[in-house]
């Protein structure tokens, strides 16, 4: 009987654990993963895409903006990290395609 009311107690707390918020690291992994995925999307839905992958990965997207996952996705491109699969990033001229 103790058993089973120590099973209970945890399977209580495991309910009531703190929601995981993504860190800059993980914005970048789950853009990273989107970019793999929006192949032939449109660029107005690849923010659903990276919310998608974080949710995914457990993490709650309610602080992440559009803004922050569009500007972690330029800063990508432009230090030739991904490729700019949605053709939105402007280059200043005279640097490399």
């Amino acid at each position: 009987m103790l058993e089973e009311v120590l099973e209970y107690e945890k399977s209580v707390k495991r309910g009531k654990s703190r929601v995981r918020y993504p860190s800059s690291k993980d914005i970048v992994e789950a853009v990273k993963v989107a970019t793999e995925r929006a192949r032939g999307v449109h660029p107005h839905d690849f923010p659903e895409i990276v919310y998608r992958v974080l949710e995914e990965w457990g993490f709650s997207t309610k602080f992440v903006t559009i803004k922050r996952i569009w500007r972690t996705y330029e800063t990508l491109v432009l230090r030739g990290i991904i490729r700019d699969v949605l053709n939105v990033v402007k280059r200043k001229h005279g640097a490399e395609p």
